[in-house]
């Protein structure tokens, strides 16, 4: 089935070569007529919008149906994206108070219990700030 498929490509890009060249190498005499574009070929100036490239994509029997896919899809986000933002950044909001926990207990709580015992002078505790 691939290789029926492939065929069948190359034999659509022969095609598509041959009625655009000016010359086709192998027959018997060349030819000068230039022929005319075909208006199913891109021009480089054309703007293929993101709407027009989705239904050129789409397999033929959804490409009527893009219009309410996307309106779905659409109104999903809305409903389901703020849920999930807040979940991912309640998680780093904890991540981050678990983090800040740790160094506090690590090295603030001593510098402060030294500090009110006073065994630490105020001039090294300004230094280690």
């Amino acid at each position: 089935m691939a290789d029926d498929t492939s065929a069948d490509l190359l034999r659509k890009a022969d095609a598509l070569m041959r009625r655009t060249r000016v010359f086709v190498a192998g027959t018997s005499a060349p030819t000068t007529q230039v022929t005319k574009p075909e208006d199913d070929l891109p021009i480089l100036t054309d703007v293929v919008t993101e709407h027009d490239a989705a239904r050129a994509t789409a397999p033929a029997h959804m490409q009527e149906h893009l219009d309410a896919l996307r309106e779905e899809l659409s109104r999903w986000l809305e409903q389901e994206l703020p849920d999930a933002v807040l979940k991912v950044t309640d998680g780093l909001a904890d991540q981050l108070m678990g983090e800040l926990t740790h160094q506090a207990e690590k090295n603030l709580l001593p510098r402060l219990i030294a500090r009110l015992d006073g065994t630490t002078s105020q001039t090294e505790a300004q230094k280690e700030i």
